[in-house]
C-alpha cells in the first residue's frame, strides 16, 4: 500500500497530465457482441463528419462484410464524410483460421476498394505494432464514439 505522501504526490502528477474529460452519463456499456455490431452499424449510418475505426482486425465473415458495406454505403450516400479504418497490419496479412494463405483480410480491403468506384474511398490502414510489446498485437480495450 501507498504512503499518503506517495499517495498524494502519484494524485499530484494524475491531476497536472493532459485529459479529455468524460462525463459518466455519456458512456454507455454494451453487454454483447451482437449490441456492440448494432450500435456500430447505428453509428456509421448516422455520422457525418468522419468515422475513425481502429481494430485489431477487420475479418472477412459476416459481420465484417456488413460493417464494409456499412461504411462504404455512408460514403456514397454522404462524399465529403471523413473515413479511416485501422488494424493491426499482421493480422491484415493473415487470413482466417483454417482458409487458404492467399485469401487474406488485406487481399478482401483491395478487393471491396476494387468494386466501389475511386471517389468512394474507404482506406484501411496496417498499424506495424513493435513486436517487442507483450503479444505485438494492436490492442484497443475500449471504442470512442463517433461525431455524428
Amino acid at each position: 500500500m501507498l504512503s499518503k505522501f506517495k499517495r498524494s504526490k502519484h494524485q499530484q502528477h494524475l491531476a497536472q497530465l493532459p485529459k479529455l474529460p468524460q462525463s459518466l452519463a455519456e458512456i454507455h456499456t454494451l453487454y454483447a457482441p451482437s449490441d456492440f455490431r448494432t450500435e456500430l452499424l447505428a453509428s456509421i449510418a448516422n455520422a457525418t463528419q468522419r468515422i475513425y475505426l481502429v481494430a485489431l482486425y477487420l475479418d472477412h465473415d459476416d459481420a465484417g462484410r456488413e460493417i464494409l458495406n456499412a461504411l462504404y454505403q455512408a460514403k456514397q450516400l454522404r462524399p465529403k464524410l471523413e473515413i479511416c479504418i485501422l488494424v493491426d497490419w499482421h493480422r491484415a496479412q493473415r487470413g482466417r483460421i483454417g482458409a487458404a494463405a492467399t485469401n487474406t483480410n488485406a487481399d478482401w480491403y483491395c478487393s471491396m476498394a476494387n468494386q466501389h468506384p475511386k471517389n468512394v474511398s474507404v482506406p484501411v490502414y496496417g498499424v506495424p505494432v513493435n513486436t517487442r510489446e507483450a503479444l505485438g498485437v494492436l490492442h484497443l480495450k475500449a471504442l470512442l464514439s463517433m461525431i455524428p
